[in-house]
């Protein structure tokens, strides 16, 4: 039915492209950008050109994405539109309606098009709620609170004309129907099937696997620079949807992984360059491990191989500790002064010290402040800071922090009268705390170094995935 989904920006940069028909070419992307996007005279929603159709539309984000699918005979037009708005809704309520973070989380799109999608391009399931209890990973925004498409079909297709079919008869009259009333019977029916569905009937179209190492680094360094503590909490989580009870064997770079491996393992080939990372090393020492049940316990004590049978679902695969050889992603430099008037005076330097082809997301600094304090004279270098009362402190964000990148900020606070020098010094000086998540970079340095799925039926098939997320736990810097 769908042969390609193309997502492109206002300006017509192609940002994602996922082809479902061999007779497509990835060449079919420059025809829709030039025979309409940059084209000011074709404005209609679908186009025709020989035997290729494009239906487009515009996502509700003020980027205005432009959403497209690619067919080559003779589709359901309405479905189509009907699984391009729950894609826009989808994407909205992940966060990836405009086009940075789009750059940025676009593997969420590939899943979401992966649940939405048979690997034949037909539409399988466009219930938002069906949609996120399959994800791998939660909606940034709920149902009721998002702006979707469909809310705002709901209060506006009163004004809209529509053709009713009834039988073979076609009559004038009537309204449009919203999506969520034009879901058409094979939509509906498809979305009340869920994997994890105990008929034995149900199989599923496309076994696929994916693990994400997710890692809390806590950090906490003195007044004069040194590291006080230093650890991360680590976490590999496991979404399994596969036909049957196949085998799945991991291995990790950790001291006791390599020795064994290079003596007594004799890697399968996998491509190596999937799980790749700049800062992973050979030198992680894992201090402390929890497997989950379905971990053969005596393999791991045999070859330090990590052999599970994943349930469907998703699971917490490995728990682990480490706190040694620890790739820090920040360094803050505090210098921070009295005022003979009683304000302080703040000099921050912060620098990423992560590879320049990675960035930093939801990135913010909480500079506490004194009692007493009415505002902040504040410049910046990049990103925003501004002075929260209710918090007694200045928060310095950034939408998007470059890797090996170096920012700085001057600030003086603007105290009232009660305050003294003695209130200064009495005052206990609350660290600063720094938050940010960095997508494919391991604190730790640890990383699965080989992935393989091996069942009894040599032609199995399984999509294999690995993210790597880096999180801020209790990253703090005195001063």
């Amino acid at each position: 039915m769908i042969g390609a989904v193309l997502v492109y920006s206002n300006r017509g940069e192609l940002i994602v492209s996922k082809l479902y028909k061999t007779t497509l070419k990835r060449s079919v992307a420059d025809i829709f950008r030039v025979q309409v996007i940059n084209n000011q005279d074709i404005r209609s929603p679908i186009l025709t050109l020989g035997s290729t159709t494009f239906h487009s539309i515009r996502s509700s984000s003020k980027d205005k994405l432009w959403l497209v699918t690619v067919s080559r005979n003779n589709c359901n037009s309405a479905a189509i539109w009907e699984f391009l708005y729950k894609l826009n809704d989808a994407m909205s309520i992940y966060g990836i309606n405009s086009e940075l973070t789009l750059m940025e989380d676009f593997m969420i799109c590939h899943e979401l098009l992966n649940v939405m999608l048979m690997p034949d391009g037909i539409p399988n399931d466009t219930d938002l709620a069906s949609i996120t209890s399959k994800m791998s990973s939660k909606p940034k925004e709920s149902l009721q609170s998002a702006d979707l498409y469909s809310n705002h079909n709901n209060t506006n297709n009163h004004n809209n004309k529509k053709i009713l079919n009834t039988g073979n008869d076609a009559i004038l009259g009537g309204t449009l129907p919203s999506p969520t009333t034009a879901i058409p019977k094979l939509l509906k029916r498809a979305s009340t099937i869920s994997p994890t569905s105990t008929n034995k009937d149900f199989i599923i179209k496309k076994n696929e696997i994916i693990l994400q190492l997710i890692e809390r680094i806590n950090l906490l360094v003195s007044k004069d620079g040194s590291i006080l503590k230093s650890y991360v909490d680590g976490v590999i989580e496991c979404n399994s949807r596969m036909n049957g009870t196949p085998t799945s064997e991991i291995t990790l770079n950790d001291i006791e992984s390599t020795n064994k491996n290079n003596n007594n393992y004799h890697r399968r080939d996998t491509p190596e360059n999937i799980f790749e990372m700049d800062n992973s090393s050979s030198d992680v020492v894992l201090q402390d491990f929890k497997f989950h049940q379905c971990v053969s316990f005596e393999e791991f004590d045999k070859d330090r191989i990590i052999q599970f049978a994943p349930p469907e679902g998703k699971i917490e695969l490995m728990k682990y500790h480490i706190k040694d050889n620890l790739n820090l992603p920040f360094k803050i430099t505090p210098i921070v002064s009295n005022t003979s008037t009683g304000a302080m005076d703040y000099r921050i330097k912060v620098k990423s010290l992560f590879p320049t082809k990675l960035s930093a997301k939801q990135v913010s600094l909480k500079i506490p402040v004194p009692p007493g304090t009415l505002d902040c004279k504040i410049s910046v270098s990049n990103g925003h800071c501004q002075f929260v009362p209710e918090e007694s402190s200045m928060i310095w964000t950034f939408n998007k922090y470059n890797g090996l990148t170096e920012d700085k900020l001057s600030a003086i606070t603007v105290p009232t009268n009660e305050v003294t020098q003695l209130t200064l010094q009495q005052w206990q000086r609350p660290p600063l705390s720094l938050n940010f998540e960095i997508l494919m970079f391991s604190n730790s340095g640890l990383k699965i170094s080989n992935f393989n799925v091996a069942d009894r039926n040599r032609k199995y098939r399984v999509a294999k995935w690995v993210k790597y997320v880096s999180q801020a736990g209790s990253y703090e810097i005195r001063y």
